[in-house]
């Protein structure tokens, strides 16, 4: 989401100004070499993005050495906080060993057997290296068992820029996010609203047979971070089974985030196929699509017919990742207990200690999210993608800068996370920070009303 400032921003983004000035000045030489001076559309903000020099723990030091709490965690991929020693060390030994084998090895297999252990629907998978990848490998792989043409997914849900998916992501999600996506690309794709399962129904009844599966985000990510209401999945696994269709989970967010098992286990609703990512890198880059052995076979190149040719790209489980990941899956798996238990806590706290703060001092705020996920919404309590889209963008912006002047940094408009390296007392800075923006923000309204 893109963010523009008015005249009641220009206090904030002048302080924005005077604390980050060698960001300003990169963000200059940026515009030269990249497209729009960003490498992904997310991390542009107005006036401009900040640029990160070091990050360790729950902390990110910018080119101008100010220290900001991070709750963007690398877009959520970093459950354990920046560059913690049980990957670090696993990287530092496998560096030695080789970057890039190009071939199988013993820490992909080792790390695919620990999803096994962990995911409920992951019978048998297959890595690449984004989540973009694995979402377009999941969609091939359900129309080559289903043998049918059609996938319905969610209004907002975003998974990945792949063409026929990239579509009814932003409001009012009838069409493709920007230009050079042709229609026709996009014709098997149908949109129904989150949270709705009638709506659901709608769209594979209009489908006529034609739907192969199913796909959503149990919590919707882009689309406002709102989790799934209770009863809403047990319906779609219904109305998938009814239909003949699979039904497909993106928890390249949730996985390993919710739960040990990411949602599915978090929901108990056990989808044919997902795809993951995010966490179970360890904070490199990797993405995977698992599911019931039956359904994945398909990919098997000895397989003499029906084969669905799903690759896995030059870099895939290539051994960095590969050893990251690993370490951060034991990890998780070893001490789940004590984790799950404290992200959730940490996460409720966050949430609910906001809202109060904010709504204290004249501001309706409301703050989605689950487990260790959170995003405040301003004018809206949103449970799907539409009602989100009506929030008060502004105020999410001023909201996040005014956080970032005072030590916290989330990307303005975008899910935070909170990771095992956060303590009570950064949620606790963090809710201050909330009441103090929020006064703010407060006596600037009533000063223009009463003007």
């Amino acid at each position: 989401m893109h963010f523009k400032y008015g005249a009641g921003a220009r206090e904030e983004v002048a302080s924005y100004r005077e604390l980050t000035p060698a960001s300003s000045r990169l963000f200059d030489r940026a515009k030269k070499v990249f497209a729009g001076g960003v490498n992904h559309n997310a991390r542009y903000y107005a006036p401009y993005p900040m640029f990160v020099s070091r990050a360790r723990g729950q902390h990110i030091w910018d080119e101008d050495g100010n220290r900001y709490v991070d709750y963007w965690m690398g877009h959520m991929a970093l459950i354990l906080g920046h560059s913690p020693q049980v990957v670090t060390s696993a990287l530092r030994r496998q560096v030695g060993r080789g970057t890039h084998f190009g071939t199988g090895s013993r820490l992909s297999l080792e790390l695919g057997e620990e999803v096994q252990k962990t995911v409920p629907c992951a019978e048998a998978m297959r890595f690449c290296n984004t989540g973009a990848e694995a979402t377009m490998y999941l969609v091939r792989l359900a129309r080559g068992y289903t043998r049918r043409r059609k996938v319905v997914k969610m209004a907002g849900g975003w998974h990945g820029y792949g063409t026929e998916l990239n579509k009814g992501v932003r409001f009012p999600f009838s069409s493709s996010e920007g230009e050079g996506i042709l229609a026709e690309e996009q014709a098997h794709v149908k949109t129904a609203r989150f949270n709705d399962a009638e709506d659901a129904r709608r769209a594979v009844a209009e489908a006529k047979g034609d739907v192969a599966a199913i796909f959503l985000e149990p919590v919707l990510g882009a689309g406002g971070c709102i989790p799934a209401k209770r009863g809403y999945l047990e319906e779609l696994r219904e109305i998938a089974d009814g239909a003949g269709a699979l039904l497909a989970f993106d928890e390249i967010v949730t996985g390993y985030r919710l739960s040990l098992g990411g949602a599915q286990e978090a929901y108990g609703v056990v989808p044919d196929v997902a795809t993951l990512g995010k966490v179970a890198g360890g904070g490199l880059p990797i993405g995977m699509v698992c599911g019931s052995k039956e359904v994945l076979s398909m990919a098997d190149p000895a397989r003499k017919a029906g084969f669905v040719s799903i690759g896995g790209g030059t870099f895939s489980e290539n051994p960095l990742s590969m050893a990251a990941g690993l370490a951060t899956v034991r990890y998780l798996r070893t001490n789940r207990s004590r984790v799950y238990g404290d992200l959730e806590r940490k996460g409720r706290e966050l949430r609910t200690g906001v809202d109060s703060a904010l709504s204290a001092r004249g501001v309706e705020a409301h703050t989605t999210g689950a487990g260790s996920l959170f995003l405040t919404h301003f004018g809206v309590d949103p449970s799907d993608a539409e009602s989100s889209a009506k929030g008060d963008a502004a105020a999410a912006h001023r909201y996040a800068i005014g956080m970032m002047e005072r030590g916290g940094f989330i990307q303005p408009g975008h899910p935070g996370a909170v990771s095992t390296a956060h303590t009570e007392r950064d949620i606790r800075a963090w809710i201050a920070a909330s009441a103090a923006v929020g006064e703010q923000m407060e006596r600037k309204r009533k000063s223009k009303v009463s003007a």
